[in-house]
């Protein structure tokens, strides 16, 4: 691809009232340099306009194979840009970066599931899916909304990343355990931010569809939900309603475990919907027991 032409917001505005053609005068391959630094910017507009544009044309799509791949790389490489910062605009570049790598595993996903070759390799969809897990463990800006500069939402971006990774045929067991792990140990780890901006749900629904796969047996998900109530040191939940950012790490996995257990009794909605799997009504009780567990005076009931 050629070096980057300025994508401003009314060329942007101009490409969205077209129904994303090309405009006149300009090609591809001169935009999408402009499009992919536009994912990192502080500016909402230019940013969510970007987004949208380029996701559209991946989509339809407008770049051959070796240009998704190029993006696709590109993509994977913005995940670390800046990992571990606080409250820096750096988490733009790394929240938007994921959504667009999952257009392009949804695409891919897509078209082995209709018998076509292969966009992306193995290899591509493993060294990716390590980025995404180590952007989870180790995303330090847990910021949803940000004031006078939009969403950043990158908790979130990152589980519809890894749920989309959890759905594609390369990934085996041992894949989609090391996700729930990731998962897990991340919101027992204490914090300073509570997930108000709906993450919760997005990361339930990882676990959702690492269910769809029916890979990973009842046993792991066992260990998986005691590991909520297994602390360093022997502490227990209730030790840490007077320790600030450990009381917040209660609350973010009691809002996690929540959001699951309402998926499991009243059901996930995707388009196309998913097939019902079994599992999830043996582990509902067990969700709720972790429930339970996590804050022993609640008055919940013996579930639905």
């Amino acid at each position: 691809m050629t070096l980057a032409n300025q994508v401003n917001l009314s060329l942007l505005n101009e490409i969205v009232q077209s129904k994303f053609q090309v405009p006149q005068g300009y090609s591809t391959d001169q935009l999408t340099p402009g499009l992919m630094k536009n994912l990192g910017s502080s500016d909402s507009d230019l940013r969510e306009n970007s987004l949208d544009v380029l996701g559209q044309w991946i989509e339809e799509p407008k770049y051959t194979d070796a240009q998704i791949l190029d993006i696709a790389q590109q993509m994977a490489k913005n995940l670390s840009v800046g990992l571990g910062e606080s409250c820096s605009d750096s988490v733009f570049i790394r929240a938007f970066s994921a959504l667009i790598l999952e257009s392009i595993i949804i695409v891919d996903r897509l078209r082995i599931a209709n018998n076509g070759s292969p966009l992306l390799s193995r290899s591509h969809i493993h060294i990716w899916l390590h980025l995404a897990i180590e952007l989870l463990r180790d995303e330090k800006d847990e910021r949803g909304y940000v004031e006078q500069k939009g969403w950043a939402h990158c908790l979130a971006h990152t589980g519809d990343l890894l749920a989309e990774f959890s759905l594609h045929p390369a990934l085996e067991r041992k894949d989609l355990e090391l996700i729930l792990h990731t998962i897990a140990q991340k919101l027992i780890a204490p914090v300073e931010q509570v997930m108000v901006h709906n993450e919760d749900e997005r990361l339930a629904a990882v676990v959702i569809a690492v269910l769809q796969r029916e890979l990973v047996p009842f046993r792991f998900f066992e260990e998986w939900l005691a590991s909520f109530v297994s602390l360093p040191g022997g502490m227990n939940w209730m030790d840490t309603l007077t320790l600030p950012t450990w009381n917040i790490s209660r609350l973010n996995s009691k809002m996690f475990l929540r959001s699951l257990y309402f998926f499991f009794v009243f059901g996930f909605k995707n388009d196309p919907p998913y097939p019902p799997v079994a599992l999830q009504k043996q582990l509902q009780p067990l969700v709720l027991k972790t429930l339970k567990q996590i804050y022993p005076k609640s008055r919940y009931g013996d579930g639905i």
